[in-house]
């Protein structure tokens, strides 16, 4: 999306995070690969969202914050719902604060399990905005003999990319999901915050 904003405005975007709670935390450098957390004010954990134990190097978690100059508000080991990337790779920018490389890559309470794979639609919408022959899409589960499903269903009016977005997905993410490419116009869409996952498994 912000490449996207980058190439219609002719302009540089940064990412500056944060929330309510918390206060602002983190911000994206030149390199724009992902986010710093202000470690002069924040202390970062990143853990696995069942068993509350850290990840590995390299691995997905929850971001934990503990804020240090908050007066009045402290919060300690604060569970955000982000879900980033733990690693402990400095970034080529040069700052020594700690990089989260994609910067939040989906939410806890967003993430579905789909054939033993952990699924985040934002990552999904990242892979599926590297197309701009794309307008619209929308993000399906469903169920099949008890067995969930995902598939994609994309605007486009060209219908060849189908298979390459197909491969993309299945490399990225780890498992088969269908491409539809249905007819311009026949998604939603949407004046305020867009709800692309449709939810259509049984319980």
């Amino acid at each position: 999306m912000r490449e996207h904003i980058e190439r219609l405005w002719s302009a540089k975007l940064y990412d500056h995070v944060g929330m309510t709670e918390m206060g602002a935390y983190g911000y994206s450098c030149s390199e724009q690969k992902g986010i710093h957390v202000n470690e002069e004010h924040f202390i970062c954990e990143v853990i696995d969202p069942q068993t509350s134990l850290p990840v590995a190097e390299g691995e997905r978690g929850e971001l934990v914050l503990t804020n240090l100059k908050r007066y009045g508000y402290p919060l300690i080991r604060y569970r955000t719902g982000d879900i980033v990337i733990n690693t402990n790779t400095k970034c080529p920018c040069g700052n020594s604060h700690k990089h989260l490389p994609g910067g939040i890559i989906g939410r806890a309470d967003d993430m579905v399990v789909i054939r033993g794979i952990n699924i985040f639609p934002q990552s999904i919408e990242a892979i599926v905005r590297e197309f701009n022959e794309v307008t619209e899409f929308s993000i399906v589960y469903y169920t099949i003999e008890e067995m969930d499903q995902i598939k994609v269903k994309v605007e486009t009016e060209n219908e060849g990319i189908k298979d390459d977005l197909q491969k993309r997905l299945r490399d990225r993410v780890g498992l088969r999901v269908q491409v539809d490419v249905v007819e311009n116009g026949s998604l939603p869409r949407f004046e305020m915050k867009a709800k692309r996952v449709v939810d259509e498994r049984v319980k």
